[in-house]
């Protein structure tokens, strides 16, 4: 458990704070939540990769975000253009079709704005991410859907001496994007069809959704291509990465705004001089943070391994914050 975890376990600690003090003392007019989906009867795709709020648990979190906060744009975010009031800027991750069907009804009713960022490649349901594809597989272990010779096929590709479940899990849960042939593979052994799931399902928002909630006034950006670390890609191909995803984006809807998937560690000044110089605004997913670098954001995540409500977040992170201001470790260096 991190140590920021410990403060949404321990909510006695600043519970008897209000919002608006908590966020005089960090001298804050602004906040930047994310969320990347919200679970309804379908199946879940993040099931066993991080708890997603369902609809009743979503609402109840903007029903507190608007008492204490104004909704705004990702324009009026980065302009910051409502400093009299405390605002919250909402966006969602990967570019799931859920955001079409569950969530965009929800914020249309509240009057919530938001943004959305797209893999580029991902867009129309062209492929899958790899961690969903890990959730499935680990689907597969968890609800007992392996026959004995599968078992001993996933031990031969894990390396691993006996099938123990929470080993395999665990090891699964460890693969990244340079594992995706292994990942396949295993998908193979337990006669998964990731473009028979692409076609039935439908997971992933396609162009004509995007028009769709363009017209109804939700924005987009760039969330890569392929949703790699950025901290496992070179220079050169984490600026081509992120520069060709905001093209294929901009066919569809306009944008020059980029979210990081996962994170931002690692990445270089040198990245990010490089989106200045290509008039991109970035986003990263640190929580509250102050940033060296001018025009890159960081935005507070709302799914953890746990539920924890939008009050416990938004005051746990503002009490982070405040511990670290005082230590001096509240804004990021650039090397």
């Amino acid at each position: 458990m991190s140590l920021k975890e410990f403060f949404f376990k321990t909510p006695f600690l600043y519970s008897f704070f209000s919002v608006r003090f908590l966020m005089k003392m960090a001298k804050k007019n602004k906040i930047a939540i994310f969320y990347h989906f919200i679970k309804d009867d379908k199946e879940d795709l993040t099931k066993y990769l991080y708890k997603a709020k369902n609809k009743t648990q979503f609402i109840e979190d903007l029903f507190f975000l608007k008492k204490h906060f104004t909704s705004i744009s990702v324009v009026d975010y980065v302009n910051n253009t409502k400093k009299k009031e405390l605002n919250f800027f909402l966006s969602f991750d990967d570019g799931l079709a859920n955001f079409y069907d569950v969530v965009a009804p929800i914020l249309i009713k509240e009057k919530v704005h938001a943004i959305n960022f797209l893999n580029s490649n991902f867009i129309d349901n062209k492929c899958l991410f790899y961690r969903y594809k890990i959730n499935i597989l680990v689907s597969f272990i968890i609800e007992e859907k392996l026959s004995k010779t599968q078992k001993n096929t996933f031990c031969k590709e894990l390396e691993f001496f006996d099938f123990e479940k929470e080993k395999v899990v665990n090891q699964l849960k460890k693969l990244t994007i340079l594992d995706v042939q292994k990942i396949d593979e295993l998908l193979n052994i337990c006669h998964f069809s990731t473009d028979d799931y692409l076609n039935q399902q439908q997971p992933y928002l396609t162009k004509e959704h995007i028009i769709k909630l363009e017209k109804k006034g939700f924005q987009f950006g760039s969330h890569s291509e392929n949703h790699p670390r950025y901290i496992h890609l070179s220079l050169e191909n984490q600026i081509k990465e992120t520069i060709k995803s905001i093209q294929k984006v901009n066919e569809i809807a306009k944008t020059n705004y980029f979210a990081f998937p996962f994170s931002d560690d690692g990445v270089s000044k040198e990245f990010f001089q490089k989106m200045a110089s290509e008039n991109i605004i970035t986003f990263g997913s640190s929580g509250l943070k102050d940033e060296g670098f001018e025009n890159h954001y960081q935005r507070i995540p709302m799914e953890y391994n746990s539920i924890y409500s939008a009050e416990t977040i938004v005051k746990g992170e503002l009490f982070y914050y405040l511990l670290k201001k005082l230590l001096g470790k509240n804004k990021r260096k650039m090397d």
